[in-house]
């Protein structure tokens, strides 16, 4: 037996198809603004920023999303388009010798300045997922972090 469509179910689900790409009604992209202040504006280098969707990407840093700024001025601000709302983190380092890493001390302490969203303190190690967490709303976002 052999099933045919219709002319009109070909339309239907043509239809069908395109309305579901469309944005759910009263929900818009989201973005996120990232304003780094600089302690040290004047060493150049590049500023990198992690955005991470969720406490495993904050963790391993795997599924992060990455912006390289060059670290120009006192305030540098790196932007996250089309994002869904909910809740992330966001790690920034100088990377002032421009080597893609953040360099470390023999005993690991950074040797380059760094930041976590919400100024979240550091104690013996990064913060918390939990206390460098922020919620990201439909429409334009943004959030500060001084570097330390």
């Amino acid at each position: 037996m052999q099933i045919t469509q219709s002319p009109n179910a070909k339309t239907w689900l043509s239809l069908l198809a395109l309305v579901s790409t469309l944005p759910v009604l009263g929900q818009s992209p989201s973005s996120l603004a990232v304003h780094v202040v600089l302690n040290k504006p004047d060493a150049g280098g590049t500023l990198r920023i992690a955005l991470c969707p969720d406490k495993a990407a904050y963790d391993s840093e795997k599924g992060c999303a990455v912006l390289a700024l060059e670290a120009v001025g006192h305030v540098v601000t790196g932007t996250f388009p089309d994002m869904r709302p909910g809740t992330c983190a966001v790690k920034v380092f100088h990377d002032i010798n421009s080597d893609g890493k953040l360099n470390t001390s023999w005993i690991g302490w950074p040797q380059e300045p760094y930041g976590f969203s919400n100024d979240a303190p550091v104690n013996m190690g990064p913060p918390s997922f939990k206390l460098a967490v922020i919620n990201v709303k439909a429409g334009e976002n943004s959030t500060r972090i001084a570097l330390r």
